[in-house]
Order: structure tokens, then C-alpha cells, then sequence
């Protein structure tokens, strides 16, 4: 069964949730474009990761449709209802319940200064990827500080990484000096790691994700 969501919001989950088992392999939705994710977030129906603190992350079994409203006409603003098929996570997933475009991902419920989509990561060397709104100074940041890393994470060794960073630009520090969480992710794989720090009130990194297990449908 599909499910059909309108706009840009998604809403949160509340309760646990048993996942159950995955399809032998993900289902497109006819007649729709179906938006397939790329290597450093590889985020296919039925896949899931485990982290070591039991946090997950597992995508529905299906594409889920999706309507928005796409901009055909920039004077006068005209816009046309669309729908595509994009991947989505499940309610008690890390990021929350919310669709997946490639290397974005919708806001959740209530995140009302959020933008619709907001970036997670990119696959060039000093791009930012995601700009919060700005107010009296504060504005988080995420930029892509390596693209060819090598990282082993609970025993594993994984190439071709990705690094990211969040940080606050009020500190008119360098970014590596002042962000308040790391990512790595990885080609094939996804997101692996996690660390963050209290800046300014601490520079101790503490990691608060690691990859323990995980299963891609493709």
C-alpha cells in the first residue's frame, strides 16, 4: 500500500516499532518518477543500519508518493502540483519520519523555520550542503570538510568516506575550530559515524554514533 503524502511536511512517530522483514527487492510506483538515492546515502526501501547505541535507521518497504508543488514559471510565479516516488524512513529512525531526495531530506512536523528539504551531506570538497535560517547572528552551517578519507569504525575500515561538519557561523571561527557535530559517511554504505561536541562550552568530541550492522536492498 502507498502512502500519499501532500507539501512539505512529514509527521513524527511516537511508539516503538518492530521492523519487518524486507522485500527480496524494492518496488517502484508506476506511473511516477521514482527519485532512487545515490552511494553515500544509499537509503533503498527494506535497507536498515544499526547503530551501537540502538538508534536505527530502516527505510519503508516502498517508494512512498510524494506531492509538491514545482515551479514552472518564475514571472509571474506560477506554480504545478507534481508527485514523485521517494524513499522514506520509518518513525523511530534517526532523522525522524521523513522522505529522502537524494542527499536531502523533508522537514519533520513543527520544524517550522526549517526549510522543506535541508541537505545532509555533499560529495564536493568545501561545499556547504545546508543553511539554517538566520537570526541575530546564529546560522548552522553544514559543510564538507574531506571526500576521500579512510576511517575504521568497530573494527571495519571503509574508503572513500565522507566527512561533514554542522557548525554555528556567530563564532567567526574557522569551521573546524567551532562545529558542534561530525559525520562520516561512506561510498556504498551510508552514514557510519557520528560525533559531537558542547561548543563553545567544550572542544571534547564525544562519539555518539557507530555503525554496528546493516542491510541494503538494492
Amino acid at each position: 500500500m502507498l502512502c500519499l503524502s501532500i507539501g512539505f511536511i512529514a509527521c513524527d512517530g511516537e511508539d516503538d516499532f518492530v521492523f519487518p522483514e524486507p522485500f527480496s527487492t524494492p518496488r517502484p510506483v508506476p506511473d511516477y518518477d521514482t527519485i532512487l538515492p545515490k552511494e553515500y546515502f544509499p537509503v533503498f526501501p527494506g535497507s536498515y543500519w544499526v547503530y551501537n547505541n540502538s538508534d536505527t535507521l530502516r527505510v519503508m518497504e516502498d517508494y512512498q508518493l510524494y506531492i509538491y508543488d514545482r515551479l514552472v514559471n518564475y514571472y509571474p510565479r506560477e506554480y504545478v502540483k507534481d508527485t514523485v516516488a521517494l524513499p522514506k524512513f520509518y518513525p523511530n529512525s534517526i532523522y525522524g519520519e521523513v522522505f529522502i531526495w537524494r542527499y536531502e531530506i523533508s522537514k519533520l512536523w513543527g520544524s517550522y523555520r526549517e526549510p522543506a528539504w535541508r541537505g545532509i551531506l555533499s560529495e564536493t570538497l568545501g561545499q556547504q550542503f545546508y543553511q539554517s535560517a538566520s537570526e541575530s547572528g546564529n546560522q548552522n552551517i553544514g559543510l564538507t570538510i574531506a571526500v576521500d578519507t579512510s576511517i575504521t569504525v568497530n573494527g571495519v575500515t571503509y574508503n572513500d568516506v565522507i566527512v561533514t561538519i554542522l557548525y554555528n557561523r556567530i563564532f567567526m571561527l574557522p569551521p573546524e575550530m567551532c562545529f558542534y557535530r561530525k559525520e562520516y559517511f561512506a561510498r556504498g554504505v551510508g552514514l557510519i559515524k557520528r560525533e559531537e561536541t558542547d561548543y563553545p562550552i567544550s572542544i571534547e568530541i564525544s562519539s555518539v554514533l557507530e555503525l554496528t550492522d546493516y542491510n541494503i536492498v538494492r
